[in-house]
């Protein structure tokens, strides 16, 4: 095993900041190997290892690639570079960041496909990939990630179904799969997801009917948004079981029927949207 040291993730930050155009000069005036790296700007090192773990680069405009280098970062455990304009595909080497929680690239330009190799990472706990120029398929690798809290990867070009394995990870509190290109029937769930809260699949190309028991698995269910598809059936009664329901989009599908009377049971609604779709 390669033996690193601080010096490493010094040489990892400066190949960094040697692949981006810089416009307001923030890391030629703060990234200097004559400063110690712990004390670079939006850098954090651990009190145990004095290593770097964590690096949030958001919002200063950079523009770029990530260099492989950024892989030798073997004790970060965030690494957030959202809304800049960083492009190019993943580098592989980032599958080295074993220790790593939470990933924030969204509101880039990154292109190519989500890589398998981020299930590998399963330490963690969010991944926002949104707004990007993603294409291709989820991986199915996606549900290793036991721990995972939060994804996000709307407003991408995504395409084929989502993959049964992400309702696995009975840790996921929020997915939005919003904004993409996805495709076939909602996944049906075997066992209860206590934890989720949130699912997002609005504005895709999904089809079929929703399973009368779909509901049944997600009893703190707060949010769910299914809009703009194509899918078709009735609403299924399991989701007047989710007591803890504040919204729920169904709008611009094809499903029939009619709102049942047990929609009165969910005391904590706030907002329908059931608008273009054929009910009676």
């Amino acid at each position: 095993m390669k033996l690193t040291t601080i010096l490493t993730d010094q040489s990892a930050l400066l190949a960094l900041k040697n692949h981006v155009y810089d416009p307001e000069n923030v890391l030629e005036t703060n990234w200097s190997s004559s400063i110690h790296v712990c004390n670079w700007f939006r850098v954090s090192c651990g009190s145990k290892h004095h290593r770097v773990t964590a690096l949030n680069l958001s919002g200063l405009e950079l523009v770029g690639t990530l260099p492989p280098s950024l892989g030798n970062l073997s004790f970060l455990s965030l690494l957030s570079i959202t809304n800049n304009s960083f492009h190019g595909r993943l580098p592989v080497q980032l599958s080295n960041l074993r220790r790593l929680k939470h990933l924030s690239f969204g509101n880039n330009s990154f292109s190519g496909e989500i890589p398998s190799w981020l299930g590998s990472l399963t330490e963690l706990r969010s991944v926002f990939l949104d707004h990007n120029s993603l294409k291709g398929v989820i991986p199915f690798s996606l549900g290793n990630l036991s721990k995972l809290e939060i994804l996000t990867l709307s407003g991408n070009q995504l395409l084929g179904s989502i993959p049964s394995s992400i309702f696995n990870i009975s840790s996921l509190q929020k997915m939005d799969l919003s904004n993409n290109m996805l495709s076939g029937s909602i996944p049906s769930v075997s066992h209860v997801l206590l934890s989720i809260e949130l699912i997002n699949f609005n504005i895709n190309n999904l089809t079929g009917h929703l399973s009368k028991d779909m509901f049944d698995h997600f009893p703190n269910l707060k949010e769910l948004h299914l809009s703009a598809n194509m899918l078709s059936g009735r609403i299924p009664m399991s989701l007047f079981k989710c007591k803890k329901l504040q919204v729920f989009s169904l709008s611009y599908n094809q499903l029939e029927g009619s709102l049942p009377v047990e929609i009165g049971n969910l005391s904590m609604l706030q907002r329908v949207y059931i608008a273009r779709n054929h009910f009676e």
